[in-house]
């Protein structure tokens, strides 16, 4: 009997296929527990609001449809309904959503071996194909007389927002994201950092106006509470509801700092310098919008965008690159200037993909549109970064040249520390500056040491002087 061996070559650098799963696999498998991580709590929440307050005695069904929709609304996916469409979008599940799509995508990524730009487009195809069916099938079922979706643009919809989230996940699992920094020139790296960190700065500050403006109105905010009347569990359905929509409040917030401001209805305008409003809904997180002009503290506030500018363009003018081992030089002056100009057009990118997010209906006539101007925000708001970059590139490069200049005066030809103008600064502001502007300090000068001087009787011929001996060595 003759046995036949077969071998396969194998390069070194290959990876071994053991123990990985199919992608199809991967994707249903990833793309169906991110929709259950976030689905199955809103459908128990929606059950127990079913059973606390089952006055009418609908079926259970409807607060699982209800959840259905709402996990829909999520993903910026309209609902039709008897009064007009729906299309604001609860911020804070969205933000669960994506969290679990790019876990999807991770997860996939890492079962499947995904290692190049090809196998990860492959994992977000996948994922979103996989998604976007749960999504149609939610719309099916989520179905009524008074709510509905159209089962088509809920599977496209929900299937591009899973492609977006899960191919984030697999090029960062895979290492390609760090891969197209690299690459990237050194003034398109530091516009981007420093858009990144301007945007980042000016929706910081909406958050903490709209909380201000929150405890300003809380008096208002109770009495329209309490109008309502809804019991203890249609109450804490209405403060989940406040806290679902809080961060769109923030991005109102947003755009009213950066200038443009928002509407809450058709023909109304809220900014700092008029405000045109029509009545209201009675939704408690509305009574936040301001009546009037902005007041003197609000006003203090509007200076956010310029300070979110001038901090991108510290970013731009701090000293980086080169060798991991080597002292951090300054950038040349078109680097930082440059990337101050990129800088803007980054943030108003960024933060004009979070106003169109927070913008959409609440039915049909007055409330057809609610919500900022993505393009008047994020146009408005480049050319505020662009310019405060500029000015802040230009004293933060000029300030770091002067601190590299007198750094290397810090000493005397007789090896004496100098006194520069920069140590008669407070310890505070100086720590500050040194770590915005100036980088690393020097390393110190190495101290002078003098060689030792030979003792006149120590001479060559010299006799060696006898240690001392113990007492009991004589």
């Amino acid at each position: 009997m003759v046995f036949a061996c077969h071998s396969k070559t194998v390069s070194p650098g290959a990876p071994s296929s053991s123990g990985r799963v199919a992608l199809p696999a991967a994707a249903i498998t990833t793309a169906g527990w991110a929709a259950l991580v976030v689905l199955g709590p809103m459908a128990g929440i929606a059950l127990t609001v079913w059973v606390a307050e089952n006055r009418s005695g609908a079926p259970g069904g409807d607060a699982l449809r209800l959840a259905a929709d709402g996990w829909l609304l999520a993903h910026g996916v309209r609902l039709q309904t008897t009064t007009g469409p729906i299309g604001l979008v609860p911020l804070v599940l969205s933000a669960l959503v994506v969290r679990q799509l790019y876990r999807a995508g991770r997860n996939s990524a890492l079962a499947t071996g995904a290692a190049s730009w090809l196998a990860v487009v492959r994992v977000a195809i996948a994922v979103g194909i996989a998604y976007g069916f749960l999504g149609t099938v939610a719309a099916l079922f989520g179905a009524t007389s008074a709510v509905r979706a159209d089962p088509a643009s809920a599977g496209i919809v929900t299937g591009l927002v899973a492609a977006l989230g899960a191919g984030w996940g697999a090029a960062r699992t895979a290492g390609l994201g760090a891969v197209v920094a690299f690459r990237l020139p050194d003034v398109v790296r530091r516009g981007l950092t420093a858009g990144a960190v301007a945007a980042a700065a000016v929706l910081t500050a909406g958050v903490i106006a709209a909380g201000a403006q929150i405890v300003v109105t809380q008096k208002e905010f109770r009495e329209l509470f309490a109008s309502l009347g809804a019991g203890v569990v249609g109450g804490t359905a209405i403060v989940a509801l406040c806290v679902l929509y809080a961060p769109t409040a923030a991005v109102w917030a947003t755009a009213y700092l950066i200038g443009p401001g928002f509407a809450v209805g058709t023909g109304t305008a809220v900014d700092a310098s008029t405000v045109q409003l029509a009545p209201l809904p009675s939704f408690p997180l509305l009574a936040a919008v301001p009546t009037g002009p902005a007041s003197a503290m609000m006003s203090l506030a509007l200076a956010a965008p310029l300070i979110a500018g001038l901090l991108a363009g510290a970013v731009t003018a701090r000293p980086g690159g080169g060798e991991p081992d080597a002292q951090p030089e300054l950038p040349r002056w078109r680097i930082a200037l440059g990337g101050a100009l990129i800088a803007g057009p980054v943030a108003g990118v960024l933060v004009g993909f979070a106003a169109a997010a927070a913008r959409g209906p609440l039915g049909s006539g007055r409330l057809a549109l609610l919500g900022p101007s993505p393009w008047h925000v994020g146009i408005v708001l480049a050319v505020e970064v662009a310019v405060a970059a500029l000015v802040g590139a230009t004293v933060a490069r000029t300030m770091a040249s002067w601190a590299a200049w007198s750094a290397g005066r810090r000493w005397t030809p007789e090896g004496e520390p100098t006194r520069s103008w920069t140590d008669r600064l407070p310890p505070g502001l100086r720590r500050l500056g040194n770590a915005l502007l100036a980088g690393p300090a020097p390393a110190p000068r190495p101290e002078r040491v003098a060689a030792p001087r030979t003792p006149p009787d120590a001479e060559p011929g010299a006799a060696a002087t006898e240690p001392p001996r113990r007492a009991n060595e004589r």
